[in-house]
């Protein structure tokens, strides 16, 4: 075997290093879409004495929260990041307390202007790289435990940390490419369908005109079963697959339609009936049932209601579509639990930063914002293979590199490791990048009725 090296000096002198040279990519996608910019003309926010902007404090702490600085007391070590800072035109990174006290200070107008440059970002970048005929938004919820006295926290339901004080966010996603679309923080004692329809009125908001409502579908967990909102999406004739809760008189239903067996084992019927018994307004539902399986631990992981042989799933819909169609296009719902577990773990939204609720809003804010700039940096510059991957794989693959930023005559030149495994997708990115034609006229989405509650 080889002998390592055994005779070291150590020197602290080298000012253009990191491990974050992949970011590079990030920066020049954001310099492209005119990220600083933007921040700087449709975001004024009122300026203290002292070395930062807010335009500089917003752009360190999404680029943080992109390369995986879960807490902000974790920032500290960029302040000896030379590369790092050069990348954002400083000469030091601001410390945890002022960007704490950055978000502190912030008011709830600030956060709204930020709130809209995201959703006119979003509607700028909604064709690219091509358009789109139809739009699936899944919802769902979930729930975020603290452990201070953090404003806003309350106890509520919490399966993992019974007991302890929550928010319970609701969050909109766009299925098809996994677009972060809408969300909203909220007190840990709401339930999933609370605010829901004020919710879907934003959403909607927030699709593009040329985007026919019939061509927009929906798909909810039972949380969101009600007759405010299946009203509420048939008058904005909107399509819609939830999953129905399992009253008396709906499971009595579902257990006695006629059934027809599909050649996998499945079988599917439908009935039409009201939403509930004290509501008029009737619906079409949907029933698939499949025998339960002899494995004992299989059979434990189905969660429907079952009787001696079979389980059942019932959904509400008013889609025209076969009953198997209907489910196979709402089993794709499960991959928003794979978008909200990315937040928890892969971005820090599971780590709430102050005691102050309008801070933490902000913050909520600057996560989901973060969330799109890396899903557009993957839609437009990554193969596609990329598009459905998580943060972390991003990370590993690109982000999350040594590097060393050096001056040969009048170019910065940014050295890389030799043998990198995905220099040809690296280089191609960075193409893209320099060539991305965007739509010049840039205009902010409208402030009603999509305004942003907090």
């Amino acid at each position: 075997m080889p002998k390592g090296a055994r005779s070291f000096q150590f020197s602290f002198d080298e000012r253009g290093i990191t491990h974050f040279g992949g970011m590079w990519l990030i920066q020049r996608f954001c310099h492209r879409i005119r990220f600083r910019h933007l921040l700087k003309r449709h975001v004024s926010i009122p300026t203290r004495e002292g070395p930062f902007q807010p335009t500089e404090l917003i752009l360190a702490l999404v680029f943080c929260i992109i390369m995986g600085l879960r807490r902000i007391n974790k920032t500290d070590i960029l302040q000896y990041n030379g590369a790092f800072l050069n990348l954002l035109g400083l000469e030091r990174f601001p410390d945890q307390s002022t960007l704490r006290r950055f978000l502190k200070r912030l008011t709830p107008k600030d956060i709204r202007q930020v709130a809209r440059l995201h959703d006119s970002l979003r509607s700028h970048l909604f064709d690219q790289p091509r358009s789109r005929t139809s739009l699936i938004l899944d919802l769902d919820s979930t729930v975020l435990t603290v452990y201070g006295k953090q404003q806003g926290a309350q106890v509520g339901y919490n399966p993992r940390k019974r007991g302890h004080r929550s928010y319970h966010p609701l969050l909109a996603f766009e299925a098809t490419f996994q677009e972060f679309w809408h969300g909203s923080l909220r007190p840990g004692n709401t339930v999933s369908g609370t605010g829901a329809p004020s919710f879907l009125k934003i959403c909607l908001a927030k699709i593009p005109r040329t985007m026919p409502r019939s061509r927009v579908r929906f798909r909810m967990d039972s949380g969101f079963y009600g007759n405010r909102i299946i009203r509420f999406l048939e008058a904005e004739r909107c399509h819609f697959v939830i999953v129905a809760r399992l009253f008396s008189t709906i499971r009595r239903r579902a257990m006695g339609v006629r059934f027809t067996k599909l050649r996998n084992g499945f079988e599917v019927g439908e009935f039409q009936d009201r939403i509930r018994q004290s509501v008029p307004h009737r619906c079409r539902f949907v029933v698939v049932r499949r025998p339960i399986p002899e494995d004992p631990v299989e059979a434990k992981q189905l969660t429907l209601f079952k009787d001696r042989k079979f389980a059942y799933h019932v959904l509400a819909t008013n889609l025209p579509w076969h009953p198997w169609r209907v489910y196979r296009f709402y089993r794709g719902h499960a991959s928003v639990e794979k978008n909200i577990r990315e937040f928890l773990y892969d971005y820090p939204l599971g780590k709430i930063p102050t005691d102050t609720w309008t801070a933490n809003v902000a913050f909520f804010q600057l996560v989901v914002f973060a969330a799109n700039i890396v899903h557009w940096f993957k839609r437009l510059c990554l193969p596609a293979a990329y598009l459905t991957t998580t943060l972390e794989t991003i990370r590993t693959d690109f982000l999350v590199l040594p590097a060393r930023l050096v001056r040969q005559g009048r170019r910065n030149v940014v050295r890389l490791p030799h043998d990198y495994h995905y220099q040809k997708a690296f280089l191609a990115a960075s193409r893209k990048i320099e060539v991305m034609r965007l739509p010049a006229r840039f205009h902010l989405c409208p402030t009603k009725p999509a305004r942003t509650p907090l």
